[in-house]
């Protein structure tokens, strides 16, 4: 894939990802419950058609320390994290845990997804854009 499609799927996918997220938030918050659960369902899909994409750009780019550090490990606890929310809502629908606890755990989990947003970002903007490989033309 070339740097350019990457990058054009990269940025599209993220702006599809951020509004499901905040179309799901908002149907939790007017107690939609099925629409919010299909909402997280679809924003887990398109989350992980915008992991791929970024690690497609990721492939166009040498990055340094530290932004690359920091991201990939802001980035990785944030992903792993997402289940934190996932099982404190599932709790919270079968009557297990409080919504509130679910509010507060959900929370923290959106700060983690915007510091990995803000060090992806000064990743790329960090990162050299490496120099497009080069078709061998000899012939035999």
């Amino acid at each position: 894939m070339n740097h350019d499609t990457a990058q054009l799927g990269l940025f599209v996918s993220l702006g599809v990802t951020v509004v499901v997220l905040f179309g799901a938030m908002f149907l939790g918050h007017k107690k939609k419950t099925n629409a919010h659960i299909a909402g997280i369902g679809l924003f887990l899909v398109v989350f992980l058609i915008t992991v791929f994409f970024a690690e497609m750009t990721g492939r166009h780019y040498t990055f340094t320390d530290p932004s690359f550090t920091i991201h990939l490990t802001l980035a990785v606890l944030t992903s792993l994290g997402t289940v934190a929310p996932l099982y404190t809502g599932y709790s919270h629908w079968k009557g297990k845990a409080t919504l509130s606890t679910h509010k507060r755990v959900a929370a923290v989990w959106l700060l983690g997804v915007v510091a990995a947003l803000g060090t992806g970002g000064w990743m790329l903007s960090a990162g050299t854009l490496k120099a497009p490989a080069t078709e061998d033309t000899r012939t035999e």
